[in-house]
């Protein structure tokens, strides 16, 4: 009985610290969308969703390849099994808590990994605080909704069921991670890999073998023969240019892979084999994806969050095999380095300690009340920060700042113009001026995005319908290139 009250308080410690981050993230996700802070990637991850919800096809108005399928674009069909929640709350918020709840729950592998391999109970809180906030997590969790965050959670009870030889678990998670994104399978082919030389030979191949044919299936059959081709290959193909001194031949590539490893204070090197994965992901994006996926390459946005558990799965290995580095003041050790990454890089999770992360910005008010007048399911033009709010529907496209040549009866008495551009025959025409937004908000800087509406509206584009403060709703009268 006293040993199974110390399991039981060791579990309420783990219990009580994923808490504590599942409130932190959820506040960090909520309170940006609630200012108006999120953006294009939950815009059109909402509308998805919300089609699917309502057994519509995945085609995406508000996409930047406007009334296309995102399969063309991403394998996601995670999103279908979401879609059910929008019954209950068909809203972008239902989205941020879904993601923030599924990834907190991915804590409960890494610590039954670490209960597995008999690692020292201090150091597995430390493992478990460095994990959660690893500066890939944190990001991921600030930068709207991703269907990697979903993998990711799937892909660490995919690692701890083959860890622990539950063959059918096993299955259920890989096919559940696989499915999430369509670049998964590597990851799971790289696991699986490690997996055969650590003694899980067979069931090893099989998911060796899957693997190999999903990847085969998307890349070599699907992506090429039935849509315009995969947008985040090299520029001649995806297995073109493939030149391994691109890991690391730039300064947010080496900045990367320093940060990654030394948030888990270098211990994964420690263990080469089951560092394949890390590399492997890496790689992908920084060899394979080199020419046109620049954006996947540094610390920031989502892509590093499959890196918090590529890193501390090996951590979990390096000490469960090393046993004198099994002592309670390695925690210290562990939570230095994942306190000094989140201090070094000013992550997310020290926004909750600032002012401006709690201040209201000035338009938010007006936005919320020019919706109002906003008619139902009405066919929208709109910035990038308001459409995560209204996106729920079939009809929405977001306005991309342009500029256009006149020859004569200029608007802005010069030869060239600010101007803005849109997808389809929108009728009305949603935005918001406010100081604080930048070109992240409104794909324009706020200059010219200001100019923009003024001259289109004295060329007889738009006409305002109805103003609140800085947000106004413009009825379309003609096409932007008309």
């Amino acid at each position: 009985m006293k040993y199974l009250s110390k399991i039981n308080k060791a579990n309420y410690i783990a219990l009580f610290i994923g808490i504590i981050f599942f409130i932190a993230y959820l506040t960090l996700s909520l309170v940006k969308h609630a200012h108006f802070l999120t953006g294009y990637d939950l815009s059109v991850d909402n509308q998805i969703i919300w089609e699917y919800s309502r057994f519509l096809a995945p085609i995406s108005s508000v996409h930047a390849y406007a009334f296309t399928s995102v399969l063309w674009d991403h394998i996601e069909l995670i999103y279908i099994l979401i879609a059910p929640f929008y019954w209950i709350l068909p809203d972008a918020r239902m989205l941020l808590i879904l993601q923030v709840i599924v990834f907190t729950l991915s804590a409960i592998p890494i610590f039954l990994l670490c209960k597995k391999y008999k690692i020292n109970i201090f150091i597995s809180y430390a493992i478990l605080i460095s994990y959660l906030t690893f500066y890939g997590v944190q990001n991921a969790l600030y930068s709207d909704a991703h269907s990697l965050v979903f993998a990711t959670s799937f892909l660490a009870f995919f690692i701890y069921f083959l860890d622990i030889n539950k063959k059918w678990p096993t299955i259920l998670f890989f096919v559940l991670a696989i499915t999430s994104k369509e670049d998964i399978a590597l990851l799971t082919f790289l696991i699986a890999f490690v997996y055969f030389f650590l003694g899980r030979k067979k069931i090893a191949i099989a998911l060796i073998t899957m693997s190999f044919i999903y990847l085969f299936a998307i890349f070599f059959v699907y992506f090429p023969h039935f849509t315009p081709g995969y947008r985040f290959a090299n520029n001649s193909g995806l297995l073109s240019n493939i030149n391994f001194f691109n890991f690391f031949n730039t300064e947010q590539k080496r900045e990367v892979i320093l940060y990654s490893l030394s948030s888990f204070g270098f211990l994964p090197l420690l263990n080469p084999l089951s560092l394949i994965p890390f590399v492997g992901d890496l790689g992908h994006y920084f060899i394979l994806g080199n020419d046109t996926v620049t954006s996947a390459q540094s610390i920031f946005l989502h892509y590093r969050i499959s890196d918090a558990l590529l890193l501390v799965w090996p951590t979990i290995l390096v000490i469960g095999k090393y046993r004198k580095l099994n002592h309670k003041y390695l925690a210290l050790y562990i939570l230095f380095f994942a306190f000094l990454c989140t201090y070094l890089l000013h992550s997310p999770l020290t926004y909750l300690t600032k002012n401006w992360f709690w201040t209201e910005p000035s338009g938010v008010k007006n936005i919320n009340q020019i919706l109002e007048y906003l008619p139902k399911d009405a066919y929208v033009a709109t910035q990038t920060n308001i459409a995560p709010h209204i996106s729920n529907r079939k009809l929405i496209v977001t306005v991309w700042g342009d500029s256009r040549n006149f020859a004569e009866n200029s608007p802005c008495g010069q030869s060239k113009c600010q101007w803005f551009k849109w997808a389809g025959n929108p009728k009305y025409l949603v935005v918001d001026i406010s100081p604080e937004w930048n070109i992240i908000n409104l794909l324009a800087n706020r200059p010219d995005f200001i100019a923009g509406l003024n001259n289109m509206e004295k060329f007889g584009v738009i006409k305002k319908y109805k103003q609140v403060g800085t947000s106004t709703i413009y009825a379309i009268e003609k096409k932007p290139s008309a």
